[in-house]
């Protein structure tokens, strides 16, 4: 996982907020979760696809609007409460710890990531892989039967 280090530094802090990304293509939505915006003392950025995960800091910023490419795609993004009300129980937890996920046949293969909260708070961002590589979230700690931490 490229940027253990980024989440690593945000244990202990708090979770402020939360959004997503989605991509939508000629009008019509492919993935309503391309991209994570984790808001701890820092903006984090959390993509998983490709059987790769990779953290990077966003920034200060928590104006993230849309972006547009061209006519055909578009980038919204959204307070993931909006799509996912449970989130809402994580905002001003701790984070405790987080796991990579990864293939159980390939420890090289990252699908996400498993970060755990105080009060015994789960929050699983993973992709699904090949044939429909869409990320997905999970609110316990459910590990996807062909993933496991590392």
């Amino acid at each position: 996982m490229e940027g253990a280090e980024i989440i690593q530094s945000a244990i202990g802090q708090r979770l402020e907020s939360g959004k997503l990304q989605s991509f939508i293509l000629n009008g019509e939505l492919v993935d309503r979760i391309n991209v994570t915006f984790l808001k701890f003392n820092n903006w984090v950025r959390i993509t998983s696809t490709d059987e790769k995960t990779k953290i990077t800091l966003e920034g200060s910023s928590s104006d993230k609007g849309q972006l547009n490419v061209d006519k055909e795609f578009r980038y919204p993004v959204e307070d993931i409460i909006l799509h996912f009300p449970e989130f809402r129980k994580f905002i001003g937890k701790r984070l405790i710890d987080y796991k990579e996920l990864v293939l159980k046949s390939n420890e090289s293969l990252s699908f996400g990531v498993n970060l755990f909260f105080e009060d015994d708070l789960n929050f699983l961002i993973h992709n699904q892989d090949y044939p429909i590589d869409k990320n997905e979230y999970l609110f316990e700690n459910l590990v996807p039967e062909n993933l496991k931490e590392k």
